[in-house]
C-alpha cells in the first residue's frame, strides 16, 4: 500500500491515461520486488523503502514520454541510470585481487627480461594470477549490479574457487611443460585428474543457477524475444523454412558421400571443391527459398 501511495503521489499532475496507470502498475511493482530484496538482505522495511525509492530516479520526466515509448524500455531507462555503488568489502577485494594480478605479471615479466629462466618464479606468478582471477570471480558475482541481484555468498566463493583452480592447473601445467622438463603425456594425466571434479561442481553449479534478474531487465529481455520473434516471422515462411532444413541436410549428405567416392578414384586433394560447390549451393538456397521477402 505504501508503495502505491508514493507513486501515485509522484504521478499527482498526470492525467490517468491508459499508458500511465499501466506505468505505474508496473514501477510499483518494481519498488516492492526490490524492497523485499533489501528487507532480506537486512534493511528495516523503511531503510529498504527509502533505498528503493532513491533508485527509481527521476521516473516523471521518463513519465513525459511514455506514450512514445514502450513501457518496458521506459522502465529499463529509469533503472539502468541508477547505479548501484560498490560495498566496502567488493572494493577492498577487487584492489587486493588488482595488485596480486600486477604482482604476478610484474614477477612474470621481470623473471623473462632478466633470461634466468627459473621455474619457480613462473610458478609464483601463477599462484598469484590464479588468486586474483578466484577473487574477481568471487567479488564480481557477490556484488549487486544495475540488472542483477547479488549472488549467495557460498555459490559465489563456489565460482571463484572453480575459477582459481582452473586457472592455477593451467599455469602451473604450462610451467611445467616448457621449464620443469614435464612429459605431455603426464601433465594431461594431472590435469584430468585435477580438472574433473571441478568440471562436475561446475555443472552442477550451472544446472543449479537461479535467475538474478531484476524485474525490469526480465521485462526488457521477454520484450526483445518478441519483437525478434516477430521481425522472424515476419520474414521468413515456415513452411519453406522446414523445406530448407531438409534440403540442406541432403545436399551435405550427398556432398560428403561425393567427396569420399571422389578421393578414392583420383585422390582427396582433387575432390575437395565439392564443398566449395555445397556451400555456393546453400548460400543460393537462402537467397532465394528461405526468405519471404
Amino acid at each position: 500500500m505504501k508503495e502505491k501511495v508514493y507513486v501515485d503521489r509522484l504521478f499527482k499532475d498526470y492525467e490517468n491515461i491508459p499508458e500511465i496507470i499501466d506505468f505505474k502498475e508496473e514501477i510499483t511493482g518494481n519498488l516492492k520486488e526490490r524492497i523485499k530484496e533489501l528487507i532480506s538482505k537486512g534493511l528495516d522495511e523503511e531503510k529498504a523503502f527509502d533505498k528503493a525509492a532513491a533508485e527509481l530516479g527521476d521516473i516523471t520526466a521518463i513519465a513525459d514520454n511514455v506514450g512514445k515509448k514502450k513501457r518496458n524500455e521506459a522502465i529499463g531507462q529509469m533503472y539502468m541510470g541508477a547505479r548501484v555503488s560498490l560495498t566496502k568489502k567488493t572494493a577492498a577485494g577487487l584492489s587486493v585481487a588488482s595488485g596480486l594480478l600486477l604482482l604476478g605479471i610484474g614477477l612474470a615479466l621481470i623473471t623473462f627480461f632478466d633470461k634466468t629462466n627459473s621455474a619457480s618464479s613462473y610458478y609464483i606468478s601463477a599462484v598469484l594470477l590464479a588468486l586474483a582471477c578466484g577473487l574477481y570471480a568471487y567479488f564480481g558475482l557477490a556484488q549487486e549490479t544495475t540488472a542483477h541481484y547479488a549472488m549467495k555468498g557460498k555459490r559465489a566463493a563456489a565460482y571463484g574457487i572453480i575459477c582459481l583452480a582452473g586457472v592455477l592447473v593451467a599455469g602451473l601445467a604450462l610451467v611445467s611443460f616448457l621449464l620443469g622438463g614435464w612429459e605431455i603425456s603426464a601433465i594431461l594425466k594431472i590435469k584430468l585428474a585435477l580438472l574433473l571434479p571441478v568440471a562436475c561442481i561446475l555443472t552442477f553449479l550451472l544446472a543449479t543457477e537461479s535467475n538474478r534478474q531484476k524485474p525490469w531487465l526480465k521485462t526488457m529481455v521477454e520484450h526483445e524475444v518478441e519483437n525478434s520473434m516477430k521481425f522472424h516471422s515476419d520474414i521468413v515462411d515456415p513452411a519453406k523454412a522446414a523445406r530448407f532444413g531438409v534440403t540442406s541436410g541432403g545436399l551435405w549428405i550427398f556432398a560428403a558421400a561425393l567427396f569420399i567416392t571422389l578421393s578414392l578414384i583420383i585422390g582427396w586433394q582433387y575432390s575437395w571443391p565439392v564443398f566449395l560447390f555445397a556451400l555456393a549451393i546453400q548460400v543460393f538456397m537462402v537467397a532465394t527459398i528461405f526468405v519471404k521477402k
